[in-house]
């Protein structure tokens, strides 16, 4: 090696070592953010898939907008202007996920407060980690009403609860899609169906995340 060749080399190996400072902080701080994307979930929720009680954990981080558009877009821009797409991975052709530091029901009540006709619900998970499949609320429960009622004991049944059917299900006798708003409506509308006593079962009718990640 020519004294040249050697002198470059020695100039640059600061610049190289600053490199590999710089990296190693960054690699840290991407691990760190990972890790506290994938910490614990604490609030949990009960539904009933059946007469078998379930748990799901609310992800503080996230919100499911279904059939997104450039409106939706804007709208979540407007109120937390640092909101941000997850992934393509992600993303699905109904349903978009916001990413932000507080995805309480308050921010969700504000975005269809200014965006009525938008379809926003808390994101659970199916463990208390938010590695676990996701689940979302689009609006709607699915309710087994007593199979010996009659058509008319049906929808006297649904008048007395203020609930309108959106379509049967062929898949036993009075199995219906009850219409709700999208959101915790849903599943709080769904318990409290199912702890009444009145129906043989009743729950949300979810979205879910097809794979794990």
């Amino acid at each position: 090696m020519t004294r040249s060749n050697t002198s470059t080399l020695i100039g640059a190996m600061p610049v190289i070592l600053l490199s590999l400072i710089i990296s190693a902080n960054v690699g840290a701080v991407e691990s760190k953010q990972a890790t506290d994307k994938a910490a614990p979930l604490t609030q949990s929720y009960t539904w009933y898939n059946g007469d078998r009680e379930q748990q799901v954990w609310l992800n503080p981080h996230l919100v499911a907008e279904f059939n997104p558009s450039l409106q939706g877009k804007s709208t979540v821009k407007s109120i937390i202007p640092s909101a941000s797409v997850l992934p393509a991975k992600h993303q699905h052709m109904a349903i978009r996920f916001w990413q932000m530091d507080n995805a309480d029901e308050t921010t969700i009540r504000n975005l269809k407060a200014k965006h009525p006709q938008g379809k926003y619900s808390a994101v659970m998970h199916d463990g208390p980690s938010s590695k676990g499949r996701m689940r979302a609320l689009p609006g709607n429960i699915i309710v087994y009403l007593n199979p010996g009622w009659s058509e008319a004991e049906v929808h006297n049944w649904l008048a007395s609860h203020n609930l309108e059917i959106a379509k049967k299900l062929a898949i036993g006798s009075n199995v219906y899609v009850i219409k709700t708003n999208p959101g915790l409506e849903a599943l709080d509308t769904a318990n409290i169906l199912y702890r009444s006593g009145e129906v043989k079962a009743a729950f949300p009718d979810w979205w879910q995340e097809a794979t794990t990640r």
